[in-house]
């Protein structure tokens, strides 16, 4: 099946399927693909299926949409093209086409006895992914939180724990570096299944995708989080990625 991949500063955030008419693309919580960025507008962009083939088309947009670093109204697409949204990148993906590619080069080359190889198995980076998913869920993945507004010492912060701090305290797995930042904003715990955030007693408000929770609250893949003044999203990737 097509889909898009969406990517941060040369980091994979998610994958998006392609599996209805339209897909839309903004900073409005009722799109398809949420990118909650300034230089993103409301309703951005979207991709479209025309008779079998597949569309991006800008709806509107302040800032433009550009696809291989070009800028487009509506434009069709190819395998590995790269739409670009304020400053993230939504890859296009199609392995059926890129198949069939394949194997037209393949039958081409066959009267010159071309032969591939499969490349070398990599037995350490086999050994460090066995490692790594121990400690994931079903399906091999684990959470990891990407830092998109607020004071915190990293971008990034994976989650591999049953419990993990987010706050001002030494152990805080997501470290706060606001003044006024508490010790202890938030909770975010795994289970069998999956992650969910939590009040603290010095928790004053969290929101998930805009909406203040109540207690706690499960968390989704492509989830927005905002904790103390900090917004992060919540993602689901396998530990090696």
């Amino acid at each position: 099946m097509p889909k898009l991949l969406l990517k941060f500063s040369g980091m994979v955030l998610k994958d998006i399927p392609l599996d209805k008419p339209q897909v839309t693309i903004g900073r409005k919580m009722d799109n398809d693909v949420v990118i909650d960025n300034l230089a993103v507008s409301g309703y951005h962009a979207r991709v479209i299926k025309e008779n079998e083939t597949y569309f991006v088309e800008d709806t509107g947009s302040t800032n433009g949409t550009f696809l291989n670093e070009t800028k487009i109204q509506k434009q069709r697409l190819q395998p590995g093209d790269q739409i670009r949204v304020g400053k993230h990148v939504l890859i296009y993906e199609d392995e059926t086409a890129t198949a069939k590619h394949k194997s037209a080069q393949a039958t081409a080359q066959d009267g010159d006895k071309t032969v591939l190889t499969p490349p070398p198995s990599d037995t350490r980076k086999s050994k460090v992914a066995a490692s790594a998913e121990d400690d994931a869920l079903p399906g091999g993945k684990i959470g990891v939180l990407l830092v998109v507004a607020g004071q915190t010492d990293k971008n990034e912060y994976k989650l591999p724990a049953r419990v993990s701090v987010v706050g001002s305290q030494d152990t805080a797995v997501v470290k706060l570096t606001g003044w006024f930042a508490p010790k202890v904003a938030a909770l975010i715990s795994r289970n069998a299944t999956a992650y969910v955030i939590s009040l603290s007693e010095e928790s004053k408000k969290i929101f998930v995708n805009g909406a203040a929770i109540q207690g706690r609250s499960d968390l989704k893949d492509g989830d927005l989080i905002e904790v103390a003044g900090v917004k992060m999203y919540f993602y689901l990737r396998h530990p090696t990625s």
